[in-house]
């Protein structure tokens, strides 16, 4: 017998003791405070009424661990939670391939000219004059359009006139412009552009209305966008000519009258 089973029977015997004595009774020519198992009713005892070292002693130890059952069938699927909070951005991806060029688009609708803006008009053929002005030296191709911009003093308007992807083609035999001691001995080609201004004021009335003249002339621009009875007053004018050969010829004035001619246009071997 260990020592816990001796301290368990100890601690039986005495209660068993205490509760005889209590009693007062006696059986069987047994002493009076005797206890036997006649004495002892069933259930009088209980843990309660024993010892922390019985309790200990009756205490079982703990067994090994079973085997672990077989899995359980998967279950109904539970109600939808609610959605959770959005996550934080992720990295930039890397940078993926240059995609394949798309087709040409079509060509879009040619648009209105700005306000105040009179043209292009195309005019062939175009006699071009040089040394003295009235000697034809050329004949030119160009676009021309006009602008109309109202003078900041109030007393008329300013009028430009545009000549641009000019082109040229001499006339043998006449002088060279800006050297006029010289003549062309065959008909060579270049191109050209030019910026003329004047100023409208005195008896005018402004249509901006009016049809753009065929001819593109100075005469019948202004007779109908501002009457015959306008007063036209140069402003300045500059004409850039350049041949196959790198000759330059300016014919400009700036403001005019003061005339700054430079350079010429000769003949290109």
């Amino acid at each position: 017998m260990n020592h816990k089973q001796l301290s368990l029977l100890f601690s039986i015997c005495a209660l068993a003791f205490v509760i005889v004595a209590a009693s007062g009774g006696a059986a069987s020519g047994l002493p009076r405070n005797s206890v036997t198992s006649k004495t002892i009713k069933n259930g009088t005892i209980q843990t309660v009424d024993l010892s922390a070292n019985a309790k200990r002693a009756l205490k079982a130890t703990r067994g090994t661990r079973g085997v672990r059952g077989p899995v359980g069938p998967v279950g109904p699927q539970g109600v939808q939670g609610p959605q959770g909070p959005k996550g934080d951005r992720g990295d930039k991806g890397d940078k993926g391939d240059q995609g394949d060029k798309g087709d040409k688009g079509d060509k879009g609708d040619k648009g209105e000219p700005a306000f105040g803006t009179f043209g292009p008009i195309h005019i062939e053929n175009r006699e071009d004059t040089g040394c003295g002005g009235v000697e034809v030296w050329a004949h030119d191709d160009l676009n021309r359009l006009f602008t109309v911009e109202a003078a900041q003093d109030g007393l008329g308007y300013f009028v430009t006139r545009y000549d641009v992807n000019g082109t040229f083609t001499t006339v043998i035999g006449a002088h060279h412009p800006g050297d006029c001691g010289n003549t062309f001995d065959s008909a060579d080609s270049g191109t050209w552009n030019g910026v003329w201004t004047r100023k409208i004021t005195g008896d005018f009335d402004y249509n901006p209305d009016a049809t753009m003249p065929a001819s593109g002339t100075w005469d019948d621009f202004i007779a109908a966008f501002f009457g015959a009875n306008a007063t036209v007053t140069d402003i300045s004018y500059e004409f850039d000519y350049y041949n196959d050969c790198a000759d330059h010829w300016r014919d400009a004035a700036y403001p005019y009258p003061n005339i700054v001619d430079s350079g010429f246009i000769g003949d290109c071997p």
